[in-house]
């Protein structure tokens, strides 16, 4: 399989980099020094015994021709053994093959995505290029961006070079790079999971990034043992999200009163709180409203304006505020539920005006 042909455009131009991905192996195919027909033997020997080191060189060698003859289909018989095994280097040749060779971009990114899992530089860089490119994926500027950075930090000069390049062409979408980075390690699918990862490109997602990655980040800091001594932290990031009207932010706010965490307990602050990201259109919000009214707690006990909120989140989804709403209609007076179905009706309207219930908002006399 030839790969020659596409070194000089690799070094000249990012526009080009469908070739970037065939530059790894054709360096290391360069920089290979003849081998001995007793290495020959020697790799031989142990390849079949199920060494993937082995079974990586041998495959490199059929496929340089180097001191055996040149075969493809030997070449990548001995890289998947290897592949197969875990081995990351052997995961990207394999892929290359199928790149290159049986022009199969599909499976090429699904092998890159196995060693990418490992955090192997060249298979963060392909996977950018993939995605740059649209090869066997949709193209993604922000998950080429998203490769393309990790590839820079495990040391890929390729995956360096590009990153400035990207940068360059669409300027706008470095946070959302990050952030995306922050999720792959969270969710632990594409990268092995590490939140402590995650938590570092949350950071630099929500230098420049909206309320979303703030809220993110938030989240990961008031997780795990090390969670008190990030609280003041949080309360920066959800004070800078509610203040950018994301009802998360509000609601988050509302729990760190509510729990007395890096703050004093003051369940009145935390039921304003909650009482704004209801209004701003979060259901469990108006939930726990509900809840506070119903047992008197940061607010006067009203068991109508209790079962108004908990009306209200139980036509969102919120399983718990579809029980809670039942136990309280055994408990309340028809008038009363009456009462409250159109508290809920007229708040709704209000403030809710996406969300349609049943009934309409009383008129002034």
């Amino acid at each position: 399989m030839c790969k020659s042909e596409c070194v000089s455009s690799v070094i000249l131009f990012l526009c080009m980099i469908c070739f970037v991905q065939e530059a790894v192996t054709q360096v290391q195919s360069l920089a290979s020094k003849p081998l001995s027909p007793a290495e020959i033997s020697q790799l031989q020997t142990k390849a079949q015994e199920g060494d993937s080191t082995a079974q990586l060189k041998l495959g490199r060698a059929y496929e340089d021709g180097n001191s055996i003859p040149q075969s493809d289909n030997q070449a990548m018989k001995w890289y998947r053994a290897a592949a197969e095994q875990g081995n990351a280097t052997a995961q990207v040749e394999v892929g290359l093959m199928f790149r290159l060779g049986a022009q199969d971009k599909v499976e090429a990114v699904k092998w890159y995505r196995k060693a990418a899992k490992q955090e192997n530089p060249d298979a963060l860089f392909n996977l950018g290029a993939a995605y740059y490119n649209g090869d066997g994926v949709d193209s993604n500027i922000i998950a080429a961006l998203a490769w393309f950075l990790l590839a820079q930090k495990f040391g890929s000069q390729p995956g360096a070079d590009a990153t400035e390049r990207t940068k360059k062409e669409a300027r706008t979408v470095e946070s959302d790079a990050c952030e995306e980075i922050g999720d792959m390690y969270q969710r632990g699918d594409d990268l092995p999971q590490n939140s402590t990862e995650a938590v570092n490109w949350y950071r630099k997602a929500a230098e420049t990034g909206g309320a979303r990655v703030q809220m993110k980040l938030a989240s990961l800091l008031l997780q795990g043992q090390s969670a008190t001594s990030n609280y003041a932290e949080a309360h920066r990031l959800c004070e800078k999200a509610a203040s950018l009207h994301f009802s998360p932010g509000a609601y988050c706010i509302g729990q760190l009163y509510e729990q007395g965490l890096g703050v004093d307990r003051d369940v009145s602050k935390a039921a304003k709180w909650f009482r704004e990201a209801a209004d701003l259109g979060l259901a469990v919000a108006a939930f726990r409203i509900g809840e506070m009214y119903w047992k008197g707690e940061g607010l006067q006990q009203d068991r109508i304006s209790a079962y108004e909120f908990i009306y209200l989140a139980s036509t969102s989804n919120v399983p718990e505020a579809k029980q809670e709403k039942e136990r309280l209609e055994k408990e309340l007076t028809p008038k009363e539920r009456e009462q409250g179905k159109a508290k809920a009706v007229q708040w709704a309207h209000q403030h809710w005006p996406l969300v349609i219930l049943k009934g309409k908002p009383p008129t002034a006399n």
